[in-house]
């Protein structure tokens, strides 16, 4: 991906004018744009914050948000996450926990997908519930959620569910697509649509308080060595027995995270033809090598 922004002479200048000195903890220098400084530009000068935040990035200055990003991100990076489109199927334990940590670490593009709506038995593990949307569908709160954390994100809310009929259509021009979902038989639908889009997805599952997470390429084999044959194979997993405990929600999703934003920056993904698997009531994790 081509990090080169173009920058106007007169978006440069407003920008250098608002930017400021600051230090980071261990005491090294950066240039800073701050959120009250990046909404004045962009009410002055009609440029979006995405715009802004390219801009200032593409000039070495760190939009004050991204500032705990670096130094694992650099500006290129986080430009790289900004030009990004992620696809997030599902927005309740995982799907919910992804779509806050992307917002917040910069992914440029997020579409967000569930034909579902809240309800109280999702309030002890799904971070986008709570008791005032209760009965609001879940996609809709989540692109609320996106706007009120960083306006720089752009959202795409799909009120359904993900089929084999309206899957290509709704991964879209889609770069990442990460797996929220909370059946195995669903997760199979995903994987091929995911193969005739030619690109990666980013799975995870929960049961009571364990996970598993895994990445898939268009030419791996994918999930069948994860559960078998997909004809075969168990409709739902472990979430329909052991429950569904929110730190292995939150953990999980974390992971995922992880993932993405490593595809994004064009770094090697460390759980493709992997398997890591966690028992947080043991703290123990692995990693399987998944091979036919």
């Amino acid at each position: 991906m081509n990090t080169k922004t173009i920058v106007s002479d007169e978006l440069r200048c407003k920008i250098e004018a608002a930017a400021e000195n600051r230090l980071r903890p261990d005491q090294t220098p950066y240039q800073a744009l701050l959120f009250a400084q990046e909404r004045d530009l962009a009410m002055q000068t009609g440029h979006s914050h995405r715009e802004i935040q390219l801009a200032a990035l593409a000039m070495e200055i760190v939009p004050e948000r991204y500032a705990r990003n670096q130094k694992i991100l650099s500006c290129d990076d986080q430009i790289r996450l900004l030009n990004s489109h992620a696809v997030v199927i599902g927005q309740g334990g995982l799907g919910g926990t992804v779509t806050e940590i992307l917002a917040r670490i910069g992914i440029g593009r997020l579409t967000l997908v569930d034909g579902d709506y809240f309800e109280d038995s999702n309030l002890n593990r799904q971070l986008l519930s709570s008791t005032d949307v209760l009965g609001q569908m879940k996609a809709e709160v989540g692109e609320k959620r996106v706007k009120s954390i960083n306006p720089a994100v752009e959202t795409r809310c799909i009120t359904q569910f993900l089929t084999a009929e309206n899957g290509e259509e709704i991964i879209g021009d889609g770069e990442i697509a990460v797996d929220c979902l909370d059946t195995i038989s669903a997760r199979f639908v995903l994987e091929d649509i995911c193969r005739k889009k030619h690109i990666p997805m980013v799975s995870a599952a929960i049961g009571g308080a364990s996970g598993q997470a895994t990445v898939i390429f268009p030419e791996d084999p994918g999930l069948k060595l994860v559960y078998g044959d997909p004809n075969t194979a168990p409709k739902k997993g472990g979430e329909a027995t052991l429950g569904t405990l929110p730190y292995a929600a939150i953990a999980m999703a974390a992971y995922e995270c992880a993932e993405v934003v490593g595809l994004a920056v064009r770094r090697p993904s460390q759980l493709r033809k992997k398997l890591l698997l966690a028992d947080f009531h043991y703290h123990s994790t692995e990693t399987l090598i998944l091979a036919e």
